[in-house]
């Protein structure tokens, strides 16, 4: 449907054929997404509940609220991670917000760095967004790091933000300018 590359990876919004590949990767990474992914019950990681969500994804991508990016190795077809943007405001404010999440075998290389770069340029400039928020939870070290690496902004606490491993959790806030990232 749409694809981004960079050196190592393959950046694509996937239909709902690919709900298995999608299905896969949540399972074998279930307990390692678990404290810090927002929760989800037990029919998420079915391929019938991922063929779901993927029709949601690209509805939502050719709709202009989402965009939904698989992260896969170039020339690979095993998903090793996504990087979202999401809530996207339009007019006077042009943001959105940013997840991501990577495959717990993926770790320590260099992709999500690689990944989130270049799909916050791609967010930039084609989607003309002046600022991407980011959510992370404050023990989620790596996280932070990797935001910071990115060019992130700290600025400050959301309260009971988002519901992870079981309870309403806190979250750090971190923004990115487009006329910083030049």
């Amino acid at each position: 449907m749409f694809a981004i590359e960079t050196d190592r990876l393959r950046l694509s919004v996937l239909r709902k054929s690919d709900a298995q590949r999608v299905a896969d990767y949540f399972i074998r990474n279930r307990e390692f997404h678990k404290q810090f992914a927002q929760t989800h019950p037990a029919s998420y990681f079915t391929v019938f509940e991922q063929r779901k969500f993927l029709a949601y994804d690209c509805e939502s991508f050719l709709g202009g609220s989402l965009v939904p990016l698989w992260i896969t190795l170039k020339g690979g077809s095993g998903i090793i991670g996504r990087v979202s943007f999401f809530n996207l405001a339009y007019g006077g404010m042009m943001s959105c917000a940013v997840g991501y999440h990577l495959d717990k075998e993926y770790t320590g290389n260099g992709y999500m760095t690689e990944a989130l770069s270049e799909a916050c340029s791609f967010m930039f400039r084609e989607y003309k967004m002046h600022r991407i928020e980011a959510f992370i939870l404050p023990e989620n070290e790596k996280s932070i790091s990797l935001i910071r690496r990115a060019g992130f902004t700290g600025e400050g606490r959301r309260v009971s933000y988002m519901h992870i491993n079981g309870k309403y959790r806190d979250h750090e806030a971190f923004y990115l300018l487009e006329p910083d990232y030049r």
